[in-house]
C-alpha cells in the first residue's frame, strides 16, 4: 500500500532488509518500538497494528469498558489485518476480500460465520480473533450475556 520497497523501508527505519522482510512475512515479531516504526514507514496506522502485535506476542485482549470500545478494538484489528494482507508478500487475492470499512461492518460482526470468513479472507486466524468478536457480542446493548462477567472470551477466568 505504501509503494515502498523492502530496501526503502529498511533505509527509513535503519533496519536490515532481511529483518524487514521477515516481519512483513510474519516470520518475526519485533518489539513495539520497531513495529511502530515499520508500520509508520509503510504508511499504516500503528493503532491498527497494535492489536495484531499483541496477538502475535501472545497477549489476550482485556475486556473493554463499553460496546463502542469492543467494536473499536475489533475494527482496528480488522484494519490491521487488511493492511498486512495488502502487502505484496502476503500473497492473497485482494479482489476476493470482504470490506473492512463502511456500513456493513456491524452486520458482519453480528454473525460469527461472516466474521470468520472476513478474518480468514484477510489471512488471519479466526480462532485468535474470536475473543474480540465475543467481546463485541457480549457488550452489545440488549444482548443477554452468554459468558459470566468473570470470564474472558477464551473461557479463562479473569483475576
Amino acid at each position: 500500500m505504501s509503494g515502498l520497497t523492502v530496501d526503502e523501508v529498511a533505509d527509513l527505519t535503519q533496519t536490515r532488509p532481511e529483518r524487514v522482510a521477515a516481519v512483513i512475512c510474519g516470520d518475526s515479531v519485533p518489539g513495539w518500538p520497531a513495529t511502530f516504526m515499520l508500520v509508520t514507514a509503510m504508511r499504516g496506522s500503528p493503532d491498527d497494528a497494535r492489536w495484531l502485535w499483541e496477538w502475535a506476542r501472545g497477549q489476550r485482549p482485556r475486556r473493554p469498558a463499553s460496546h463502542a470500545a469492543a467494536v473499536y478494538r475489533a475494527h482496528a484489528a480488522l484494519r490491521g489485518l487488511r493492511f498486512v494482507s495488502a502487502l505484496p508478500s502476503a500473497g492473497s487475492d485482494s479482489g476476493k476480500r470482504m470490506s473492512v470499512d463502511g456500513p456493513g461492518l456491524p452486520e458482519v460482526l453480528s454473525d460469527w460465520d461472516r466474521t470468520r470468513e472476513l478474518v480468514e479472507s484477510l489471512g488471519g486466524s479466526a480462532e485468535r480473533f474470536r475473543p474480540l468478536w465475543e467481546q463485541v457480542r457480549r457488550s452489545a446493548p440488549g444482548t443477554p450475556a452468554f459468558l459470566s462477567s468473570g470470564e474472558d472470551g477464551d473461557g479463562a477466568t479473569e483475576e
